[in-house]
């Protein structure tokens, strides 16, 4: 702990700039190396730690704030981070963006109205929602689309242009013969 008769010295060692070394992900601490200091093991801020808790650990080489009340870096909190030359900003915009290491990205454009999620090569993505999903907006599937349930429609369905409700069958016979192919 700093000197408390030296308030220069206890202000200028309030805040320091630090990268993370290490971190304990089951403790949820990290150690933050500042010039040839090494802390012990520290906490890092959440954005929510509540009801509501967000879960985002910081990463090796990352450049971190350090606040150490009374100046004392070994009861020092990390609050927050800063891009770096190791870590550049991702993004040149005024976009809200979140990109992950696998090249996953969530990025929420508000000029244009505009949130895209691009997930990185092989991944997957799954929403389980046992009380339903409701999507009120056109939808264009651009795949394959495979279902184990039942599929209704209120409307009509058409496949290669054929409509299930309005086509025609010729060739038709009274009595057991099968019809032609929809026209």
């Amino acid at each position: 702990m700093s000197d408390l008769n030296d308030p220069r010295r206890l202000i200028g060692n309030l805040m320091r700039l630090g990268t993370i070394d290490s971190l304990d992900l089951a403790q949820g601490t990290v150690r933050v190396r500042v010039g040839d200091l090494l802390t012990g093991d520290i906490p890092f801020a959440a954005p929510r730690a509540g009801a509501v808790r967000i879960w985002s650990p910081p990463s090796v080489g990352e450049q971190v704030l350090l606040f150490c009340p009374e100046g004392d870096v070994e009861a020092g909190i990390i609050l927050g981070a800063l891009f770096s030359d190791a870590h550049p900003a991702p993004a040149s915009d005024t976009s809200c963006l979140i990109d992950f290491p696998d090249g996953t990205r969530l990025i929420y454009d508000g000029q244009r109205h505009k949130l895209t999620i691009a997930i990185g090569a092989g991944g997957s993505a799954e929403i389980s929602a046992p009380g339903g999903l409701t999507l009120n907006t056109d939808v264009t599937l651009n795949g394959k689309l495979d279902a184990t349930g039942k599929i209704t429609s209120a409307s009509d369905v058409v496949a290669a242009g054929k409509s299930l409700t309005g086509h025609k069958h010729l060739q038709v016979q009274p009595g057991g013969g099968v019809s032609g192919a929809p026209q």
